[in-house]
């Protein structure tokens, strides 16, 4: 039987970081099925799921227990639910970018909006170069979409920030 495993690594960024943890992965036999990988600031971080045999957990374990002694990274695992483990997350179906002079409360705003009308962040990425804020996320609006742009043109009102929605086609991701 196969377990499903959270892996959260980060550390300070440098080459051969994602050669090392995809070698302890390949000795362990886990195969990597889903990964996201960002630097901020001089800081790599990578969350991941992998899946081994269950008897391959204590030395999965091991081996990322000596990764961490000989890189300085830092290593969290958990192991999901057969019920998270087959979670299929529904695809994104639009795109939100914002820009503008970066002040406080632009993220809450945003996603305010999203969860009073149920709509679901796939992934968000941002950005603060100077006075420029940019952020980027990915989301599940269904048919909420046009509510979704009527709410958010209100944000945009508010606090002076350019905020665009981009449906996606089917084809696109």
């Amino acid at each position: 039987m196969n377990q499903s495993i959270l892996l959260s690594i980060s550390g300070k960024d440098r080459a051969g970081i994602v050669r090392d943890v995809s070698e302890v992965l390949l000795h362990a036999q886990a195969n990597i099925e889903d990964s996201s990988m960002a630097v901020l600031r001089g800081r790599f971080t990578m969350m991941l799921i992998v899946v081994l045999e269950d008897s391959g957990l204590s030395s999965l374990k091991a081996a990322l227990a000596e990764l961490e002694q000989r890189t300085g990274l830092t290593v969290q695992s958990q192991v999901l639910s057969a019920d998270e483990a087959g979670h299929i997350p529904e695809e994104p179906d639009c795109v939100i970018t914002v820009s503008g002079a970066d002040k406080p409360g632009i993220v809450f705003a945003v996603t305010d909006v999203m969860a009073e009308l149920g709509v679901s962040v796939a992934d968000v990425s941002t950005r603060a170069r100077g006075e420029v804020y940019m952020m980027a996320l990915e989301a599940v609006a269904g048919d909420k979409l046009n509510a979704l742009q009527t709410k958010l043109a209100g944000v945009s009102d508010k606090l002076s920030v350019s905020i665009e929605v981009h449906q996606l086609d089917d084809g696109v991701m």
